[in-house]
Parts: C-alpha cells; sequence; structure tokens
C-alpha cells in the first residue's frame, strides 16, 4: 500500500513538471513570435524637414529590435518620402555652391531608401531620387536628382499612452548630396528635422 502511494505520488510529480515544461515552452515560443511580429511590421512616421528642401516627410519603417520598457525607436529600414520647397532657407549657399541665380516656385517632392545600423544614435546611410520645378537664372524647368543621405536619428522623447501604445519623438541629422541628372546642378547640405512616432 505504501509503495503503491509512492508511486501516484511519483506520477502526479511527474506531471506537474512535464506540464510546467509544456507551459513554459509555449510562452517562449509565444515570445519569440511576438517579438518577430512587433519588430517586423512596417510602421510609419511623419515628420518636419528644415533643410533641404524645407518641407514635409512621411517614413514607413520597420524596426531592428523590440525593447518594451521604453519603446525605443531603433530602425532597420525605411521607406520615405517628401514634399517641400527648396531654398527657402538657403538659398544664397545653393546659388554660391553652383554660380546660378535661384528664383521661386522651386517645389520639391522625392522618395528614398535608408538603411540603418542598430548601435547608439542609429546611423543610416540612404539612397533615393528627387523631382520637381527649378527656376534658375529665369528659367523655370522640371530638374529630376539622385540624391546620397549618410546621418543619425534619435528618440529623444517618448510619452507612453498606454501599456501597449507611446508617442516617440525623434530627430534627425545628416548630409545630403543632391546631383541634378539633366543640368551640372548639384549640391552637399546639411540638414534635419523632427519625426512623430506612433508605436
Amino acid at each position: 500500500m505504501k509503495l503503491l502511494n509512492q508511486k501516484i505520488i511519483l506520477q502526479i510529480v511527474l506531471l506537474l513538471i512535464t506540464g510546467t515544461s509544456i507551459q513554459a515552452q509555449h510562452k517562449k515560443s509565444n515570445w519569440l513570435q511576438d517579438k518577430k511580429e512587433h519588430t517586423g511590421r512596417w510602421r510609419m512616421g511623419s515628420g518636419i524637414d528644415i533643410l533641404e528642401p524645407t518641407g514635409v516627410d512621411i517614413q514607413f519603417y520597420r524596426l531592428s529590435k523590440i525593447c518594451t520598457s521604453d519603446f525605443s525607436i531603433t530602425k532597420k529600414i525605411s521607406i520615405g518620402a517628401w514634399l517641400g520647397y527648396e531654398g527657402l532657407i538657403s538659398k544664397k549657399i545653393l546659388e554660391e555652391q553652383n554660380n546660378v541665380e535661384l528664383g521661386k516656385d522651386n517645389i520639391r517632392y522625392g522618395l528614398d531608401l535608408k538603411f540603418y545600423l542598430p548601435i547608439f544614435l542609429n546611423p543610416y546611410i540612404g539612397i533615393g531620387a528627387e523631382g520637381g520645378t527649378r527656376t534658375i537664372n529665369d528659367t523655370k524647368e522640371f530638374h529630376p536628382d539622385a540624391i546620397l543621405r549618410i546621418g543619425l536619428e534619435q528618440k529623444v522623447l517618448g510619452i507612453k499612452l498606454s501599456t501597449k501604445s507611446s508617442l516617440n519623438i525623434t530627430i534627425f541629422i545628416d548630409g545630403k548630396f543632391n546631383k541634378c541628372l539633366t543640368s551640372n546642378y548639384k549640391y552637399i547640405m546639411p540638414g534635419g528635422g523632427i519625426r512623430f512616432h506612433l508605436l
């Protein structure tokens, strides 16, 4: 009788250990799946560009890692689009770099692809294209540009809206090289701005 009771107790203990192990494995696989879904899905941020062109942008991006404790923004890749006015702030610098007179109606729009390094300050390199009109020496024409960017983007403020969402603000600073494909117009210009992310 005593041996039977010991066998029953041993079987109950084994069942409890097996059940706990299965439950832990299930939680682990759910966490890994949640992590992949969190970092794998595309998100959207919107921002204000100070230079060049001065305007607004929208960015679709994927995160490089998850950090739920502070909802950090560490990007992996992004696709950005912008609309702005060229020469609003740095007209004199653009004119000096190209030895031209820059007129009005310099509406620019573009699209770029950025690749980020998942380290401090989240540095990136980007390539893209820009289009729109420029008025150079009183002649208004369409000017397509190839562009290259090198920069940094860092979170400066995060506001938790709930346990699962937050509003994050990042600043970005970069160097932008534009080369017109139909004329000799080109420039290298520092840029920067602020971007808002709802996670």
